[in-house]
Protein backbone atom coordinates (compact mmCIF):
# COMPACT_ATOMS: atom_id res chain seq x y z
CA UNK A 1 0.00 0.00 0.00
CA UNK A 2 1.12 3.56 -0.63
CA UNK A 3 0.00 6.70 1.15
CA UNK A 4 0.10 9.98 -0.75
CA UNK A 5 0.54 13.52 0.52
CA UNK A 6 0.55 16.60 -1.61
CA UNK A 7 1.38 20.23 -1.07
CA UNK A 8 1.81 23.28 -3.26
CA UNK A 9 4.51 25.88 -3.27
CA UNK A 10 2.85 28.10 -5.82
CA UNK A 11 5.92 27.74 -8.02
CA UNK A 12 5.86 26.02 -11.38
CA UNK A 13 9.38 24.64 -11.20
CA UNK A 14 12.22 24.00 -8.78
CA UNK A 15 15.67 23.81 -10.34
CA UNK A 16 17.85 22.38 -7.56
CA UNK A 17 17.55 19.56 -5.05
CA UNK A 18 19.55 17.63 -2.46
CA UNK A 19 18.78 14.02 -1.54
CA UNK A 20 19.74 13.68 2.12
CA UNK A 21 20.77 10.30 3.56
CA UNK A 22 17.74 8.12 4.24
CA UNK A 23 17.75 6.99 7.85
CA UNK A 24 18.03 3.32 8.74
CA UNK A 25 15.23 2.73 11.24
CA UNK A 26 15.49 -1.06 11.17
CA UNK A 27 17.39 -1.17 14.46
CA UNK A 28 20.04 -3.22 12.65
CA UNK A 29 23.34 -1.49 11.79
CA UNK A 30 23.99 -4.19 9.18
CA UNK A 31 21.15 -2.68 7.14
CA UNK A 32 22.98 0.64 6.88
CA UNK A 33 24.23 -0.24 3.41
CA UNK A 34 20.60 -0.39 2.22
CA UNK A 35 19.62 3.10 3.40
CA UNK A 36 22.85 4.52 1.98
CA UNK A 37 22.41 2.57 -1.25
CA UNK A 38 18.84 3.72 -1.79
CA UNK A 39 19.91 7.32 -1.22
CA UNK A 40 22.79 7.05 -3.69
CA UNK A 41 20.55 5.32 -6.21
CA UNK A 42 18.08 8.23 -6.15
CA UNK A 43 20.93 10.75 -6.42
CA UNK A 44 22.34 8.89 -9.42
CA UNK A 45 18.95 8.76 -11.15
CA UNK A 46 18.23 12.47 -10.64
CA UNK A 47 21.80 13.45 -11.55
CA UNK A 48 21.24 12.14 -15.04
CA UNK A 49 18.67 14.89 -15.71
CA UNK A 50 20.47 17.81 -17.41
CA UNK A 51 18.04 20.55 -16.35
CA UNK A 52 18.24 19.86 -12.64
CA UNK A 53 21.04 20.72 -10.20
CA UNK A 54 21.56 17.76 -7.85
CA UNK A 55 23.95 17.99 -4.91
CA UNK A 56 26.59 15.27 -4.87
CA UNK A 57 26.70 12.38 -2.46
CA UNK A 58 29.73 13.77 -0.61
CA UNK A 59 28.04 16.97 0.52
CA UNK A 60 24.63 15.34 1.06
CA UNK A 61 26.09 12.66 3.33
CA UNK A 62 27.59 15.29 5.64
CA UNK A 63 24.09 15.42 7.11
CA UNK A 64 23.86 11.74 7.91
CA UNK A 65 22.47 11.10 11.41
CA UNK A 66 21.98 14.83 12.01
CA UNK A 67 18.85 16.73 12.91
CA UNK A 68 17.60 18.43 9.77
CA UNK A 69 16.37 22.01 9.63
CA UNK A 70 15.24 22.17 5.99
CA UNK A 71 15.71 25.88 5.43
CA UNK A 72 19.15 25.94 7.08
CA UNK A 73 20.37 22.86 5.20
CA UNK A 74 19.02 24.12 1.87
CA UNK A 75 20.82 27.42 2.37
CA UNK A 76 24.12 25.65 3.16
CA UNK A 77 23.78 23.48 0.06
CA UNK A 78 22.41 26.18 -2.22
CA UNK A 79 19.24 24.28 -3.21
CA UNK A 80 15.51 24.92 -3.22
CA UNK A 81 14.22 21.47 -2.26
CA UNK A 82 15.20 18.46 -0.17
CA UNK A 83 14.37 14.76 -0.44
CA UNK A 84 14.36 12.85 2.85
CA UNK A 85 13.28 9.37 3.85
CA UNK A 86 13.44 6.32 6.08
CA UNK A 87 14.18 2.65 5.42
CA UNK A 88 13.07 -0.38 7.43
CA UNK A 89 14.21 -3.89 6.58
CA UNK A 90 12.64 -6.98 8.14
CA UNK A 91 14.06 -10.07 6.49
CA UNK A 92 13.03 -9.90 2.83
CA UNK A 93 10.49 -7.16 3.50
CA UNK A 94 11.43 -3.56 2.79
CA UNK A 95 9.54 -0.43 3.81
CA UNK A 96 10.68 2.88 2.37
CA UNK A 97 9.08 6.26 3.02
CA UNK A 98 10.14 9.39 1.15
CA UNK A 99 9.13 13.03 1.02
CA UNK A 100 9.97 16.07 -1.03
CA UNK A 101 10.10 19.40 0.79
CA UNK A 102 10.13 22.91 -0.66
CA UNK A 103 12.74 24.32 1.70
CA UNK A 104 12.07 27.94 0.76
CA UNK A 105 8.45 27.78 1.92
CA UNK A 106 8.94 24.84 4.32
CA UNK A 107 6.14 22.86 2.64
CA UNK A 108 5.87 19.24 1.69
CA UNK A 109 5.36 18.84 -2.04
CA UNK A 110 5.03 15.08 -2.13
CA UNK A 111 5.32 11.99 0.04
CA UNK A 112 4.87 8.27 -0.37
CA UNK A 113 5.47 5.02 1.46
CA UNK A 114 6.49 1.82 -0.32
CA UNK A 115 6.15 -1.74 0.98
CA UNK A 116 8.16 -4.08 -1.24
CA UNK A 117 10.39 -7.11 -1.22
CA UNK A 118 14.13 -6.56 -0.88
CA UNK A 119 14.61 -7.77 -4.44
CA UNK A 120 12.58 -4.76 -5.67
CA UNK A 121 14.95 -2.12 -4.29
CA UNK A 122 15.94 -0.77 -7.72
CA UNK A 123 12.32 -0.24 -8.76
CA UNK A 124 11.70 1.73 -5.55
CA UNK A 125 14.63 4.03 -6.38
CA UNK A 126 13.27 4.57 -9.89
CA UNK A 127 9.77 5.35 -8.67
CA UNK A 128 11.00 7.83 -6.07
CA UNK A 129 13.26 9.58 -8.58
CA UNK A 130 10.42 9.78 -11.13
CA UNK A 131 8.00 11.14 -8.53
CA UNK A 132 10.53 13.73 -7.32
CA UNK A 133 11.29 14.97 -10.83
CA UNK A 134 7.59 15.21 -11.61
CA UNK A 135 6.78 17.17 -8.48
CA UNK A 136 9.71 19.51 -9.07
CA UNK A 137 8.21 20.39 -12.42
CA UNK A 138 11.25 19.18 -14.36
CA UNK A 139 10.69 19.09 -18.10
CA UNK A 140 11.79 15.71 -19.45
CA UNK A 141 12.64 14.78 -23.01
CA UNK A 142 11.99 11.24 -24.20
CA UNK A 143 15.72 10.58 -23.75
CA UNK A 144 15.56 11.89 -20.17
CA UNK A 145 12.62 9.62 -19.41
CA UNK A 146 14.47 6.63 -20.82
CA UNK A 147 17.51 7.44 -18.70
CA UNK A 148 15.39 7.95 -15.57
CA UNK A 149 13.57 4.65 -16.03
CA UNK A 150 16.62 2.65 -17.08
CA UNK A 151 16.90 -0.50 -15.00
CA UNK A 152 20.10 -2.21 -14.00
CA UNK A 153 20.12 -5.55 -15.84
CA UNK A 154 21.60 -7.41 -12.91
CA UNK A 155 20.09 -9.85 -10.44
CA UNK A 156 19.03 -8.68 -6.95
CA UNK A 157 21.77 -10.62 -5.16
CA UNK A 158 24.48 -8.97 -7.25
CA UNK A 159 22.96 -5.54 -6.65
CA UNK A 160 22.96 -6.01 -2.88
CA UNK A 161 26.60 -7.09 -3.04
CA UNK A 162 27.33 -3.98 -5.10
CA UNK A 163 25.65 -1.78 -2.48
CA UNK A 164 27.73 -3.41 0.26
CA UNK A 165 30.84 -2.76 -1.81
CA UNK A 166 29.93 0.91 -2.20
CA UNK A 167 29.14 1.22 1.51
CA UNK A 168 32.54 -0.10 2.59
CA UNK A 169 34.57 1.60 -0.14
CA UNK A 170 33.00 4.96 0.76
CA UNK A 171 34.62 4.72 4.21
CA UNK A 172 37.88 5.71 2.51
CA UNK A 173 40.05 3.54 4.76
CA UNK A 174 42.40 0.84 3.51
CA UNK A 175 40.26 -1.83 5.19
CA UNK A 176 37.07 -0.33 3.76
CA UNK A 177 38.45 -0.19 0.23
CA UNK A 178 39.72 -3.76 0.44
CA UNK A 179 36.37 -4.95 1.80
CA UNK A 180 34.65 -3.04 -0.99
CA UNK A 181 36.83 -4.81 -3.57
CA UNK A 182 35.76 -8.16 -2.12
CA UNK A 183 32.07 -7.30 -2.44
CA UNK A 184 32.45 -5.84 -5.94
CA UNK A 185 34.20 -9.03 -7.02
CA UNK A 186 31.42 -11.13 -5.48
CA UNK A 187 28.86 -9.06 -7.38
CA UNK A 188 30.79 -9.68 -10.60
CA UNK A 189 30.91 -13.40 -9.85
CA UNK A 190 27.13 -13.34 -9.46
CA UNK A 191 26.69 -11.35 -12.68
CA UNK A 192 29.74 -11.13 -15.00
CA UNK A 193 27.92 -8.55 -17.15
CA UNK A 194 27.43 -6.08 -14.27
CA UNK A 195 29.09 -2.85 -15.49
CA UNK A 196 28.47 -0.87 -12.30
CA UNK A 197 30.30 -3.47 -10.23
CA UNK A 198 33.34 -3.23 -12.53
CA UNK A 199 33.22 0.56 -12.22
CA UNK A 200 33.07 0.31 -8.42
CA UNK A 201 35.98 -2.14 -8.49
CA UNK A 202 38.03 0.29 -10.60
CA UNK A 203 37.33 3.19 -8.24
CA UNK A 204 38.28 1.14 -5.19
CA UNK A 205 41.62 0.19 -6.76
CA UNK A 206 42.21 3.86 -7.65
CA UNK A 207 41.46 4.80 -4.04
CA UNK A 208 44.01 2.29 -2.79
CA UNK A 209 46.84 3.30 -5.08
CA UNK A 210 45.98 6.53 -6.88
CA UNK A 211 44.30 8.64 -4.25
CA UNK A 212 45.22 7.76 -0.68
CA UNK A 213 48.27 5.69 -1.69
CA UNK A 214 47.64 2.80 0.69
CA UNK A 215 49.27 0.43 -1.81
CA UNK A 216 51.80 0.97 -4.64
CA UNK A 217 50.16 2.58 -7.68
CA UNK A 218 52.11 0.22 -9.94
CA UNK A 219 50.19 -2.70 -8.38
CA UNK A 220 46.68 -1.27 -8.08
CA UNK A 221 46.23 1.13 -10.99
CA UNK A 222 46.69 -1.47 -13.77
CA UNK A 223 43.88 -3.46 -12.13
CA UNK A 224 41.78 -0.29 -12.01
CA UNK A 225 42.23 0.26 -15.74
CA UNK A 226 41.29 -3.31 -16.63
CA UNK A 227 38.11 -3.07 -14.54
CA UNK A 228 37.21 0.34 -15.96
CA UNK A 229 37.69 -0.81 -19.56
CA UNK A 230 35.44 -3.79 -18.87
CA UNK A 231 32.77 -1.49 -17.43
CA UNK A 232 32.80 0.70 -20.55
CA UNK A 233 32.75 -2.37 -22.79
CA UNK A 234 29.66 -3.67 -20.99
CA UNK A 235 27.77 -0.35 -20.89
CA UNK A 236 29.03 2.56 -22.95
CA UNK A 237 26.15 4.75 -21.68
CA UNK A 238 27.25 4.46 -18.04
CA UNK A 239 28.76 7.76 -16.88
CA UNK A 240 30.43 6.13 -13.87
CA UNK A 241 32.29 3.71 -16.15
CA UNK A 242 33.74 6.49 -18.31
CA UNK A 243 34.75 8.46 -15.20
CA UNK A 244 36.50 5.37 -13.81
CA UNK A 245 38.37 4.83 -17.08
CA UNK A 246 39.34 8.50 -17.21
CA UNK A 247 40.79 8.28 -13.71
CA UNK A 248 42.79 5.19 -14.64
CA UNK A 249 44.06 6.76 -17.87
CA UNK A 250 45.13 9.87 -16.01
CA UNK A 251 46.54 8.49 -12.77
CA UNK A 252 48.37 5.50 -14.24
CA UNK A 253 49.03 5.95 -17.96
CA UNK A 254 49.44 9.73 -17.86
CA UNK A 255 47.54 9.56 -21.15
CA UNK A 256 45.99 12.98 -20.79
CA UNK A 257 44.22 13.20 -24.19
CA UNK A 258 42.50 9.84 -23.60
CA UNK A 259 41.61 10.80 -20.04
CA UNK A 260 40.13 14.09 -21.24
CA UNK A 261 38.00 12.30 -23.81
CA UNK A 262 36.64 9.96 -21.12
CA UNK A 263 35.99 12.79 -18.63
CA UNK A 264 34.05 14.70 -21.27
CA UNK A 265 32.01 11.60 -22.10
CA UNK A 266 31.23 11.05 -18.41
CA UNK A 267 30.14 14.68 -18.02
CA UNK A 268 28.07 14.46 -21.21
CA UNK A 269 26.23 11.48 -19.74
CA UNK A 270 25.89 13.02 -16.25
CA UNK A 271 26.48 16.77 -16.05
CA UNK A 272 25.72 16.68 -12.31
CA UNK A 273 28.70 14.49 -11.41
CA UNK A 274 30.85 16.55 -9.05
CA UNK A 275 33.45 13.78 -9.07
CA UNK A 276 33.83 13.90 -12.86
CA UNK A 277 34.05 17.69 -12.92
CA UNK A 278 36.49 17.65 -10.01
CA UNK A 279 38.85 15.03 -11.39
CA UNK A 280 38.70 16.65 -14.81
CA UNK A 281 39.64 19.95 -13.16
CA UNK A 282 42.72 18.41 -11.54
CA UNK A 283 43.72 16.57 -14.72
CA UNK A 284 43.65 19.86 -16.64
CA UNK A 285 46.21 21.24 -14.20
CA UNK A 286 48.64 18.60 -15.43
CA UNK A 287 48.45 20.30 -18.82
CA UNK A 288 48.71 23.84 -17.39
CA UNK A 289 45.20 24.67 -18.66
CA UNK A 290 44.43 26.74 -15.58
CA UNK A 291 41.38 28.74 -16.68
CA UNK A 292 39.58 25.60 -17.86
CA UNK A 293 40.54 23.81 -14.66
CA UNK A 294 39.16 26.61 -12.51
CA UNK A 295 35.88 26.59 -14.49
CA UNK A 296 35.52 22.84 -13.90
CA UNK A 297 36.46 23.32 -10.24
CA UNK A 298 33.74 25.95 -9.87
CA UNK A 299 31.17 23.54 -11.30
CA UNK A 300 32.37 20.76 -8.98
CA UNK A 301 32.09 23.07 -5.97
CA UNK A 302 28.59 24.13 -6.99
CA UNK A 303 27.55 20.47 -6.92
CA UNK A 304 29.66 19.60 -3.88
CA UNK A 305 29.62 22.82 -1.83
CA UNK A 306 30.65 21.40 1.54
CA UNK A 307 33.89 19.83 0.36
CA UNK A 308 35.61 22.44 -1.80
CA UNK A 309 38.80 20.69 -2.86
CA UNK A 310 39.32 20.97 -6.60
CA UNK A 311 38.65 24.71 -6.97
CA UNK A 312 41.14 25.93 -4.35
CA UNK A 313 43.65 23.35 -5.57
CA UNK A 314 43.24 24.74 -9.08
CA UNK A 315 43.90 28.20 -7.69
CA UNK A 316 46.96 26.83 -5.88
CA UNK A 317 48.54 25.21 -8.92
CA UNK A 318 47.61 28.22 -11.09
CA UNK A 319 49.66 30.27 -8.58
CA UNK A 320 46.56 32.23 -7.46
CA UNK A 321 47.33 31.66 -3.80
CA UNK A 322 45.37 34.63 -2.46
CA UNK A 323 42.22 33.01 -3.86
CA UNK A 324 43.09 29.49 -2.73
CA UNK A 325 43.72 30.31 0.94
CA UNK A 326 40.22 31.79 1.68
CA UNK A 327 38.57 28.75 0.05
CA UNK A 328 40.48 26.39 2.33
CA UNK A 329 39.78 28.58 5.35
CA UNK A 330 36.04 28.52 4.57
CA UNK A 331 36.10 24.73 4.39
CA UNK A 332 37.88 24.48 7.74
CA UNK A 333 35.42 26.93 9.32
CA UNK A 334 32.55 24.63 8.32
CA UNK A 335 34.31 21.48 9.49
CA UNK A 336 37.21 21.83 11.88
CA UNK A 337 37.95 18.12 11.43
CA UNK A 338 38.75 18.53 7.74
CA UNK A 339 42.45 18.63 8.50
CA UNK A 340 43.52 17.80 4.96
CA UNK A 341 43.08 21.46 4.13
CA UNK A 342 45.96 22.38 6.46
CA UNK A 343 48.86 21.02 4.37
CA UNK A 344 47.34 22.66 1.28
CA UNK A 345 47.14 26.04 3.01
CA UNK A 346 50.68 25.37 4.17
CA UNK A 347 51.67 24.75 0.56
CA UNK A 348 50.15 28.11 -0.42
CA UNK A 349 52.12 29.78 2.35
CA UNK A 350 55.27 27.99 1.25
CA UNK A 351 54.93 29.17 -2.33
CA UNK A 352 54.13 32.75 -1.39
CA UNK A 353 57.33 32.92 0.61
CA UNK A 354 55.61 32.82 4.04
CA UNK A 355 57.81 29.90 4.97
CA UNK A 356 57.64 30.58 8.70
CA UNK A 357 53.88 29.84 8.71
CA UNK A 358 54.17 26.38 7.16
CA UNK A 359 55.44 24.31 10.06
CA UNK A 360 52.81 25.58 12.58
CA UNK A 361 50.01 24.70 10.12
CA UNK A 362 51.37 21.22 9.50
CA UNK A 363 51.90 20.63 13.22
CA UNK A 364 48.31 21.73 13.91
CA UNK A 365 47.02 19.14 11.42
CA UNK A 366 49.15 16.43 13.03
CA UNK A 367 47.74 17.27 16.46
CA UNK A 368 44.14 17.22 15.19
CA UNK A 369 44.39 13.92 13.33
CA UNK A 370 47.51 11.91 14.21
CA UNK A 371 46.12 8.72 12.61
CA UNK A 372 45.10 10.17 9.26
CA UNK A 373 46.33 7.88 6.43
CA UNK A 374 47.89 10.82 4.55
CA UNK A 375 49.75 12.22 7.56
CA UNK A 376 52.91 11.69 5.54
CA UNK A 377 51.94 14.71 3.43
CA UNK A 378 52.15 16.93 6.50
CA UNK A 379 55.54 15.48 7.41
CA UNK A 380 56.55 16.19 3.84
CA UNK A 381 55.53 19.87 4.14
CA UNK A 382 57.70 20.27 7.24
CA UNK A 383 60.61 18.56 5.52
CA UNK A 384 60.25 20.89 2.52
CA UNK A 385 60.75 23.92 4.74
CA UNK A 386 63.90 22.46 6.23
CA UNK A 387 65.08 21.42 2.76
CA UNK A 388 64.52 24.88 1.31
CA UNK A 389 66.39 26.46 4.21
CA UNK A 390 69.31 24.07 3.74
CA UNK A 391 68.70 22.25 7.04
CA UNK A 392 69.29 18.90 5.36
CA UNK A 393 69.70 16.82 8.55
CA UNK A 394 66.36 18.03 9.91
CA UNK A 395 64.73 17.52 6.51
CA UNK A 396 65.88 13.90 6.49
CA UNK A 397 64.34 13.28 9.93
CA UNK A 398 60.91 14.46 8.76
CA UNK A 399 61.25 12.71 5.42
CA UNK A 400 61.93 9.43 7.20
CA UNK A 401 58.68 9.96 9.11
CA UNK A 402 56.87 10.70 5.85
CA UNK A 403 58.26 7.57 4.23
CA UNK A 404 57.23 5.40 7.20
CA UNK A 405 53.71 6.82 7.09
CA UNK A 406 53.26 6.53 3.31
CA UNK A 407 55.57 3.79 2.12
CA UNK A 408 53.62 3.32 -1.13
CA UNK A 409 53.73 6.98 -2.18
CA UNK A 410 56.41 7.43 -4.89
CA UNK A 411 57.15 11.11 -4.31
CA UNK A 412 57.89 10.68 -0.61
CA UNK A 413 60.72 8.39 -1.70
CA UNK A 414 61.72 10.97 -4.32
CA UNK A 415 62.09 13.68 -1.69
CA UNK A 416 64.01 11.29 0.56
CA UNK A 417 66.32 10.54 -2.37
CA UNK A 418 66.90 14.25 -3.01
CA UNK A 419 67.67 14.92 0.65
CA UNK A 420 70.11 12.01 0.94
CA UNK A 421 71.86 13.09 -2.26
CA UNK A 422 72.24 16.66 -1.03
CA UNK A 423 73.58 15.23 2.22
CA UNK A 424 76.25 13.31 0.34
CA UNK A 425 74.73 9.85 0.93
CA UNK A 426 74.77 8.76 -2.71
CA UNK A 427 74.07 5.06 -2.19
CA UNK A 428 71.00 5.61 0.00
CA UNK A 429 69.80 8.30 -2.41
CA UNK A 430 70.05 5.93 -5.39
CA UNK A 431 68.09 3.27 -3.48
CA UNK A 432 65.26 5.69 -2.68
CA UNK A 433 65.13 6.98 -6.25
CA UNK A 434 64.87 3.43 -7.56
CA UNK A 435 62.01 2.76 -5.15
CA UNK A 436 60.22 5.93 -6.27
CA UNK A 437 60.48 4.86 -9.89
CA UNK A 438 59.31 1.33 -9.10
CA UNK A 439 56.28 2.50 -7.14
CA UNK A 440 55.24 5.02 -9.76
CA UNK A 441 55.20 2.37 -12.46
CA UNK A 442 56.12 5.15 -14.89
CA UNK A 443 59.33 5.17 -16.94
CA UNK A 444 58.84 8.90 -17.40
CA UNK A 445 59.36 9.52 -13.70
CA UNK A 446 61.95 12.26 -14.23
CA UNK A 447 59.68 14.40 -16.42
CA UNK A 448 56.76 13.93 -14.05
CA UNK A 449 58.95 14.86 -11.09
CA UNK A 450 60.10 17.99 -12.89
CA UNK A 451 56.48 18.87 -13.75
CA UNK A 452 55.47 18.34 -10.14
CA UNK A 453 58.18 20.69 -8.90
CA UNK A 454 57.49 23.34 -11.53
CA UNK A 455 53.69 23.48 -11.23
CA UNK A 456 53.81 23.57 -7.46
CA UNK A 457 56.10 26.56 -7.18
CA UNK A 458 54.82 29.82 -8.57
CA UNK A 459 57.10 32.34 -6.87
CA UNK A 460 60.43 32.65 -8.71
CA UNK A 461 62.44 32.55 -5.49
CA UNK A 462 60.70 29.39 -4.32
CA UNK A 463 60.92 27.79 -7.76
CA UNK A 464 64.65 28.46 -7.79
CA UNK A 465 64.95 26.84 -4.38
CA UNK A 466 63.06 23.79 -5.60
CA UNK A 467 65.31 23.46 -8.61
CA UNK A 468 68.34 23.84 -6.37
CA UNK A 469 67.12 21.20 -3.92
CA UNK A 470 64.53 18.71 -5.12
CA UNK A 471 65.53 18.52 -8.81
CA UNK A 472 69.24 18.92 -8.06
CA UNK A 473 68.99 16.21 -5.43
CA UNK A 474 67.24 13.83 -7.82
CA UNK A 475 69.92 14.40 -10.42
CA UNK A 476 72.62 13.71 -7.83
CA UNK A 477 70.73 10.55 -6.91
CA UNK A 478 70.90 9.38 -10.50
CA UNK A 479 67.82 10.76 -12.25
CA UNK A 480 68.76 11.22 -15.92
CA UNK A 481 68.38 14.62 -17.56
CA UNK A 482 66.01 14.91 -20.51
Amino acid sequence: MAAFYFGSSGRTRINSVAVLPFSNTSGDPNAEYLSDGITEGIIDKLSGLPNLKVISRTSAFRYKQREIEPQKVAKELGVEALVMGRVIQRGDDLSVSAELVDAHEDKQLWGEQYSRKLADITSVQQEIAAAVSGNLGVSLTSEDKTRLNKSSPTNPEAYQLYLKGKYHANQGTAAGLERGIEYFQQAINQDPSYALAYSGLANAYIGLGGGLIYEPPSETLPKAKVAAMKAVELDDSLAEAHASLANAEWTYDWDWPSAEREYKRAIELNSNSAISHGYYAVSLLSRARFDESIAEGERAQELDPLLPTELPYAYLVAHRYDEAIPEYETAIAFDRNWVRAFPLIAQCKLFTGSIEEVIPLAEQAIRLSPRDPVIGVWYLRISQVHLLQSRIDEAVIWLEKARSAMTAYPYVHAYVAAAYALNGEAERAATELAEARRLSGDDRFSSVARLNATLNSGVPKIRALFEATFIKGLRLAGMPEE
